[in-house]
């Protein structure tokens, strides 16, 4: 009688086992699928940073210019 329910447990505690190892695994892919979404999230604030740069860029070039020229045509 011992020996059966001392089997039961062991098989129990396998089952936990193997359970909290799947459960390791889906966490790790979780963190791994984070991490790379995080990454594709940096990498379009990166391009929306440039966007913004350049024509930032383009409106100070335009700027001077704009200033160059009405400096040329003021008396």
């Amino acid at each position: 009688m011992q020996n059966e329910r001392r089997i039961q447990t062991e098989n129990r505690i396998r089952e936990l086992r193997e359970s909290l190892n799947e459960l390791e695994a889906q966490l790790e892919r979780i963190d791994a699928q984070e991490q790379q979404a995080q990454h594709r999230e940096i990498d379009r604030l990166d391009d929306y940073i440039n966007a913004v740069d350049t024509r930032f860029n383009s409106l100070q070039l335009f700027w001077n210019s704009l200033k160059v020229e009405w400096l040329k045509t003021k008396p």
